[in-house]
């Protein structure tokens, strides 16, 4: 029997501190791409900072696989 992975879901989670939230705040958003580059990673952060007005210290991406037994 053998096992074949395929890409199914990613999602990004950020941690976010700031005035509001000294102690830290996640906030997950979902649909990223299966590769996260580190370009496009620095963009979304900053943007996230703009429109947050916190700063980004942390992100865990998450993917997920959906596996078959053939």
């Amino acid at each position: 029997m053998s096992m074949s992975r395929k890409f199914k879901a990613a999602k990004i989670q950020l941690t976010f501190v700031g005035e509001k939230h000294p102690k830290g705040v996640k906030h997950v958003l979902n649909n990223v791409t299966e590769n996260v580059s580190e370009e496009q990673f620095k963009l979304l952060s900053s943007a996230m900072e703009i429109l947050t007005t916190e700063k980004v210290i942390g992100a865990d991406v998450v993917n997920t696989q959906s596996i078959s037994l053939v």
